[in-house]
């Protein structure tokens, strides 16, 4: 130190407090240390003024060890005060207002060195300083002998929060994210997007109960945001709970009459729940949406198809039985209007035979239309 040979200073202070349990139980050292650092940041500093082949990442690196070693500095001179005290001895902590004030001049460098690994998509690096930053904005180096903090930090707890959340969840920490999303959330510009983190990351977590309350959060006050409810509605039908998509669903359709998706998805709800003539009318909503929309008459077509089968399935009256041309009628009259369907889905989409082409074989063959029939062998 005395030679200025603060680079080797430095070194000889950190192998000494990593090898020998003496030395990283004495204060004094990580004081030492302190000092050490701060020559180096000024250094630094004067390169950066001079414009003289700063190294910027040099800079950070030691402001990042100096606030590390500030709080290893603090936190072995309470144990030690606690030792004194525990003997009965008077024990007022010497060091600790040296160490904050020595801290003091380089918080918005911290925060700025967050920001710069963070633009820099180093998220890792820039999780480790803002987490610093905001730690250590409670930290007791930082109040004077009579409690009064001598912080000067801007009101950016919520902003910091938001930075070091976005940090862990780009560098996959998802143990950081949670710990700082609920300061995040106060943000309000920034909370839907928070809020899928919230559940994206709950659900890497395995924490599915938590996951669920991030997307009922988020669909409740922000339904008009795809994420949540397109996300809830896949999370209860693969739990088989189509009732509760059924719910989320039918919002969208009152919140958003004339969206075609919406219909679209109910209907496919409907059908899961077996209640085909409500499925019937949203699917109808989508062609009168829109008009060509190959994939809802094919849904009209399906459904009609299977409104068929069942009833040709309980169609067992004799032909003497009054009601038998009614019944026989009323089967036909189904497979009809599968068919006018599957026509619809065809002219709208021909290439995509798939949604058509076996439920057109069918009603042409239940109606006796060979002839339409044969030209569906051209289709593969």
């Amino acid at each position: 130190m005395k030679d200025k040979n603060f680079a080797q200073a430095r070194q000889v202070l950190s192998d000494a407090i990593h090898q020998h349990p003496e030395a990283a139980a004495d204060a004094r050292l990580y004081r030492y240390k302190l000092d050490a650092l701060n020559e180096l940041i000024g250094n630094e500093n004067r390169k950066i003024y001079l414009n003289s082949k700063p190294d910027t990442l040099s800079f950070f690196k030691y402001i990042y060890e100096l606030y590390e070693t500030g709080l290893q500095c603090d936190s072995v001179e309470k144990l030690a005060l606690a030792a004194r005290q525990a003997e009965g001895k008077k024990a007022v902590p010497k060091l600790r207002g040296g160490v904050g004030q020595t801290l003091l001049p380089y918080r918005k460098n911290l925060f700025n060195a967050g920001k710069y690994y963070y633009t820099k998509k180093s998220y890792a690096d820039a999780f480790r300083f803002f987490e610093m930053y905001l730690k250590t904005k409670t930290s007791d180096l930082f109040y004077d002998t009579k409690g009064y903090s001598m912080l000067a930090d801007p009101d950016d707890k919520v902003e910091a929060s938001v930075l070091t959340t976005l940090s862990a969840y780009g560098s996959s920490n998802y143990s950081g994210v949670m710990d700082y999303l609920s300061e995040s959330l106060k943000d309000e510009s920034l909370r839907p997007q928070l809020l899928e983190i919230g559940t994206k990351t709950t659900a890497e977590l395995s924490d599915t109960t938590q996951m669920v309350q991030f997307l009922e959060q988020g669909f409740e006050v922000y339904p008009d945001v795809e994420y949540f409810y397109v996300t809830l509605v896949k999370y209860y039908n693969e739990k088989g709970q189509y009732d509760l998509a059924l719910q989320k669903v039918q919002r969208m359709t009152s919140l958003y009459p004339q969206r075609r998706d919406c219909w679209y998805m109910a209907g496919t709800e409907l059908v899961l729940l077996n209640r085909y003539d409500e499925a019937l009318q949203s699917f109808q909503q989508c062609v009168d949406i829109k008009a060509d929309d190959a994939e809802a008459w094919a849904s009209i077509g399906n459904i009609y198809l299977h409104q068929a089968h069942v009833a040709y399935e309980n169609f067992n009256l004799p032909k003497s039985n009054p009601s038998y041309t009614k019944q026989k009628n009323a089967i036909t009259q189904l497979y009809r209007q599968a068919c006018n369907a599957f026509e619809q889905s065809r002219k709208f989409d021909e290439v995509n035979t798939a949604l058509w082409l076996e439920g057109l074989r069918e009603t042409y063959f239940k109606l006796n239309r060979g002839k339409s029939l044969n030209s569906l062998e051209k289709y593969k």
